[in-house]
């Protein structure tokens, strides 16, 4: 049997320290926990972690929180048996013709302009929204949050996700019936329709720090079942 590579993206906003209430519960494995530099940690860094995951030889478990979600999805050709695990996840944030129940352009843009006068203000607002903690550090990297805030705008990772819901087994979901961020209604319409998602009914958007026992349980169910099939 091979073990996976586990995987551990966080999402806007935050850095790796999201997933230390999950890491805890699981008992603190060893993994690969890239910092996509919103607090000014080097994304090429990041960059090179990942991508030598994705070149390896062992299947990877990839978990994304929210956006990381949706940044894992982009990243392409995994290592044939990789798994996903998106919590608080979804497949398209920005809303668009043919999909109304996402985040109005207009939100973002006002974010991306708030972000040229006072990003770290930004930042805790968003925090806020999400029920988190305001963060560490106020050292926040205008250019990297601009980025993200880009990716949330355009991504559009439905297809891919389709494809992968063909795959029984690849893909898990975990989703707060209280998220602020990301609705229900949202979260539904931005996923396969066949894709299961395991509804945590009084959880928001950050059920890694809320709920991160049952966030543990859906990767040690994911993991059991890539060993099973190695």
């Amino acid at each position: 049997m091979t073990a996976p590579q586990l995987l551990f993206v966080h999402g806007w906003g935050f850095g790796p320290d999201v997933w230390n209430p999950v890491l805890k519960a699981l008992g603190q494995p060893e993994v690969c926990l890239p910092d996509l530099g919103y607090f000014g940690a080097s994304q090429h860094e990041a960059q090179r972690q990942v991508e030598a995951l994705r070149s390896g030889p062992r299947p990877v478990l990839a978990v994304g929180h929210s956006l990381g979600f949706l940044w894992l999805l982009a990243r392409g050709n995994w290592p044939e048996g990789s798994r996903f695990v998106g919590i608080n996840a979804f497949g398209r944030f920005a809303a668009g013709e043919e999909f109304s129940q996402g985040i109005s352009p207009r939100v973002l843009t006002r974010m991306q302009a708030g972000l040229m006068q006072n990003p770290a203000q930004v930042v805790m607002d968003f925090r806020i929204r999400c029920g988190a903690e305001p963060a560490s550090s106020e050292m926040v990297c205008q250019k990297t949050l601009l980025e993200g805030l880009t990716d949330l705008r355009t991504l559009d990772m439905r297809p891919a996700l389709s494809r992968l819901a063909g795959v029984p087994g690849a893909v898990s979901i975990l989703a707060g019936g209280q998220d602020h961020i990301v609705s229900p209604d949202m979260t539904r319409a931005s996923l396969p329709p066949d894709l299961p998602i395991s509804w945590q009914a009084e959880g928001g958007h950050m059920l890694p720090q809320t709920h991160p026992d049952i966030c543990a349980e859906a990767i040690r169910r994911m993991t059991l079942q890539m060993l099973e099939n190695s």
